[in-house]
């Protein structure tokens, strides 16, 4: 019995750094789902003749900070070998109690304090602890500058004319997609209520190649 308390106790137990890492892993896949759906709906948005001529951008959704408190118990992993430069016989009294608390604690365990485990082990939840985590987001370097494209829109076009059909009141968008670093060329003739796509092109603004060509 004390074998298989002791193997739910190492299933409910994690260092503390794998907790706090799971933590803002959680939270950071969380915005990168947010971010490829913006990125998704920029490319609809930049292929779709209706949406391109309007001049719409997608919506990017950001998690502003994200606070955390876990009501958790605490456990110390003890090192059984004390490091040689803390060897408290070279220490004074004093230095050698605080040697002997902390220097020869290994890791620490955090269980999270729910039903589960308060009835299992009958833990007292007064006796437990909190840790409170906030996780913010920070810009990377060089992101307050604005991304500048390195053709020109008549670069571009020029670029793209022979993947464009000769079509008689044919029109043709262009936007450049900074996060990507590509340019958008559409080519669409209105027909009535209804917009008819006839080509589009994607051209990669740092080579200027086409990355991608299509006919209708």
């Amino acid at each position: 019995m004390a074998d298989q308390i002791r193997q739910i106790a190492d299933l409910l137990s994690a260092p503390m750094e794998e907790v706090i890492a799971a933590l803002g892993t959680g939270i950071a896949r969380a915005q990168r789902e947010l971010d490829r759906y913006a990125i998704d709906a920029q490319r609809e948005i930049d292929q779709d003749p209706v949406l391109s001529e309007a001049g719409l951008q997608a919506t990017f959704y950001q998690i502003p900070r994200a606070e955390l408190e876990l009501t958790i118990s605490i456990a110390m992993e003890e090192n059984k070998k004390t490091p040689p430069t803390l060897q408290p016989a070279a220490l004074s009294p004093a230095a050698a109690l605080q040697v002997s608390q902390f220097a020869n604690i290994r890791q620490i365990h955090l269980q999270p304090v729910n039903a589960t485990y308060t009835n299992q082990f009958n833990f007292d939840a007064n006796a437990s602890s909190k840790i409170k985590l906030s996780i913010v987001p920070v810009p990377p370097p060089a992101a307050e500058t604005a991304v500048s494209p390195r053709l020109n829109q008549d670069e571009v076009l020029k670029i793209a004319q022979p993947n464009l059909t000769q079509e008689a009141n044919a029109r043709v968008s262009i936007n450049f997609n900074g996060r990507g670093r590509v340019w958008v060329v559409l080519q669409y003739r209105l027909e009535g209520d209804t917009t008819r796509r006839l080509a589009l092109v994607v051209i990669d603004d740092t080579t200027g190649t086409i990355i991608k060509s299509e006919q209708g």
